[in-house]
């Protein structure tokens, strides 16, 4: 069984065997990501918490004053957390979220001062961040409204890889190997078999991609029929499969409502290559390369994040 730890406005839950207990620690936990050697947690108020085998700590109060967006560590490098903020900005820590710097050079790429946001007053955010797992201290941003650029050097300098991409960008991942690189976005799936020098758009009977995880045994995504404000009586989704880099997709079915209606907040792989989903209060699992998915957990608060442990 997969053991995973869920964000909640309750707290964290650590599921495991079936079983999801609330552990002692940060409370009203918006953001989970799994680093070096330990969990670490972002919550409602902005603080910092490191879980390792002793528990959870606090590391920072307040980490930012900005509204947070997206969460990321990097596992390759002890201590390396990013946080993605409203207006549109990256931060940066090397100390596993003691002290943070601002990537003040996003501010100064090309076309900054055009990215949006579609609902007033259409402030653009950092909404997906994604280290490279090819270069160390590289990093993706997906910027809603702004597109998906690249940092070789942990946010210092950028580089736009947008050109045939939908900018109202909402997860970048890159392929663990190889040069594809992968994009949901408000009016699709999008994949670049070359590092994200030119982009390619495959469309999907639901159109409004969100979460997107690269497994091993194929790419997954949840997509809606429509944008957020059409999602008042339920998002009208569905989970997709792609076994070909995103070239093609299927509906997954089993074991899923048809349709669904909540969207994923959390979509993940955990080492003996279990996929989970965060639909809500519940959790579901897939143990055969998501061709089947069945209840693990039920009856949480909304889960806002989703990290296999």
């Amino acid at each position: 069984m997969p053991e995973l730890f869920a964000a909640t406005p309750a707290g964290v839950y650590r599921i495991q065997g079936g079983r999801a207990e609330l552990e002692r620690g940060p409370e009203g936990a918006r953001f989970l990501a799994r680093g070096a050697g330990a969990v670490y947690a972002v919550t409602e108020a902005n603080a910092v918490w490191r879980r390792d085998e002793k528990g959870w700590s606090q590391v920072n109060e307040r980490a930012v004053e900005e509204e947070v967006w997206s969460f990321a560590a990097d596992p390759r490098l002890p201590g390396r957390l990013y946080l993605g903020v409203s207006p549109a900005l990256l931060y940066r820590s090397d100390d596993g979220g003691a002290t943070w710097t601002a990537c003040e050079s996003l501010k100064r790429v090309p076309g900054y001062e055009t990215w949006t946001f579609p609902p007033p007053p259409h402030i653009p955010h950092v909404r997906s961040i994604a280290p490279d797992p090819k270069v160390p201290g590289a990093v993706y941003v997906g910027v809603e409204e702004g597109g998906v650029w690249r940092s070789p050097d942990g946010g210092d300098t950028w580089e736009s890889l947008n050109e045939g991409l939908y900018w109202d960008v909402h997860t970048v991942v890159p392929a663990p190997s190889g040069q594809d690189l992968y994009a949901t976005t408000g009016a699709g799936f999008h994949f670049s078999p070359d590092a994200g020098a030119r982009w390619e758009h495959v469309p999907t009977p639901h159109r409004y991609t969100v979460p997107l995880l690269a497994s091993r045994a194929g790419l997954f995504t949840v997509a809606a029929a429509g944008a957020p404000p059409s999602w008042v009586n339920g998002v009208n989704g569905a989970v997709y499969k792609s076994e070909d880099g995103g070239r093609t997709w299927r509906k997954i079915e089993d074991g899923l409502a048809q349709p669904l209606d909540r969207m994923a907040s959390g979509l993940v792989e955990d080492d003996e290559g279990r996929i989970a989903a965060a639909l809500g209060g519940r959790v579901l699992v897939s143990e055969d390369g998501g061709e089947s998915w069945r209840p693990l957990a039920e009856g949480l608060p909304e889960v806002r994040s989703l990290v296999a442990a």
